[in-house]
């Protein structure tokens, strides 16, 4: 069973303070980040956050109503695979209109009122 020296630990201590001085005397460069976002107008960034968030609901409603269309193709053979996608169209419609009045509450009510006074 092999014991540490305790050189070994002055060692590691020497070898971590030159490091710290010599990174302290040569900061590396910093280089353009690969993480760029330009510049955008507010009303640009509202205008974007619009239409992600009402694609998004519109997205889902389009997927509950496929879910709809396919329960409806179930409703003859297979009875349980049409509740299924009853309840799988059922929380599509609420996500998506969901997406769709909460887009329009944090654009049209919460970002027009001022900040919090606290």
């Amino acid at each position: 069973m092999s014991r540490r020296d305790e050189l070994a630990d002055d060692t590691f201590g020497t070898v971590r303070d030159r490091y710290r001085q010599w990174s302290t005397a040569n900061p590396r460069p910093r280089g353009p980040s690969a993480i760029g976002m330009p510049e955008l107008p507010e009303s640009a960034v509202r205008l974007l956050g619009t239409a992600v968030g009402m694609g998004t609901g519109a997205l889902l409603l389009a997927l509950a109503a496929l879910a709809a269309y396919a329960a409806g193709t179930w409703a003859d053979t297979r009875p349980s695979a049409q509740v299924a996608w009853t309840i799988v169209a059922f929380f599509l419609t609420l996500a998506g209109l969901g997406a769709i009045i909460g887009t329009w509450n944090h654009f049209q009510r919460v970002l027009r009122r001022g900040p919090d006074h606290h």
